[in-house]
């Protein structure tokens, strides 16, 4: 018996020693990456009002704020880390950053190592940009942050929170863990995100939309709507529950974790869904 329980003894502790040895060469726990360099990057680029800034990195933040300019400044922060400080230093030198013009659009462009052993990098991204363009941006592992822009908004990252503060168009704002809050806002809104709660508060200046579309599936929904909201009504839960605080007229059955109505005469679509969590509406 001892034979027979040597191998497979010695057998488990060669996997564990190899899963070790492949922790430590695609930096997931293992190895402590003691050495860290920053480097700041700073770029301008003329950008047209009504155009559009485009940035994706992978693992960093992402800020876009509005203003009354013609240029876009941007500020590229690059992080590396290694386990020296000489190996810190050579890699963030070999990330470059830079913004091109595509048509009508600008771009963000990183080019960094790849395949890196024992080493990571990251760049988050800080833009002053005009405040009538509109944005696609996307992160992997990061928060993404925009403020008073009024042209149209796409957003996404995998991990992060999604905030939005005086924006005045339409907004699609994907997120699988992170949180969505939106503040003053004014526009259509598609909203998404797996693990996390949503808010949208709308400014009482607030044109009426055509649709708001608010999905999470563990998470509260709270939403202040326009002031002249005239909508289709759709909320549903499965573990929680709907409290609406608008002059809605309901069809179909009520229940405490569902509710389908018309607010005014029905010419937009509001659409809101939570597995788990409760839904807020005023």
């Amino acid at each position: 018996m001892r034979n027979g329980q040597f191998p497979r003894a010695s057998l488990s502790c060669l996997l564990c020693l190899a899963l070790f040895l492949a922790g430590c060469s695609i930096n997931i726990s293992g190895c402590a990456l003691n050495a860290k360099h920053q480097k700041t990057v700073r770029l301008s680029a003329r950008m047209s009002p009504g155009s559009t800034f485009a940035a994706e990195t992978h693992n960093g933040s992402i800020t876009a704020n509005g203003a009354d300019v013609a240029d876009c400044n941007l500020v590229a922060t690059i992080t590396a880390r290694a386990t020296t400080e000489e190996e810190a230093i050579e890699l963030a030198e070999k990330v470059k950053v830079s913004l091109e013009s595509v048509g009508d659009r600008l771009v963000v462009k990183i080019e960094k190592p790849i395949n890196l052993i024992n080493k990571s990098v990251s760049v988050s991204l800080d833009a002053t940009i005009p405040n009538r363009a509109d944005l696609e941006l996307v992160t992997h592992n990061g928060s993404v942050s925009i403020t008073e822009i009024t042209g149209r908004i796409s957003a996404k990252t995998h991990n992060g929170k999604i905030t939005t503060t005086k924006v005045s168009d339409s907004v699609k704002l994907v997120t699988h863990n992170g949180s969505i809050t939106c503040v003053d806002a004014s526009g259509d809104a598609n909203l998404k995100t797996h693990n996390g709660s949503v808010k949208v508060y709308y400014c009482d200046s607030a044109e009426p939309v055509d649709e708001i579309s608010i999905v999470t599936y563990n998470g509260s929904i709270e939403l202040a709507t326009p002031p002249d909201l005239s909508a289709k009504v759709e909320a549903k839960t499965n573990n929680g529950s709907i409290n609406a605080n608008l002059p809605i007229t309901v069809s179909g059955k009520v229940s405490k974790n569902r509710l389908t109505g018309t607010i005014a005469s029905g010419e937009g679509r509001l659409y809101l869904e939570t597995h788990n969590g409760s839904i807020k509406l005023r």
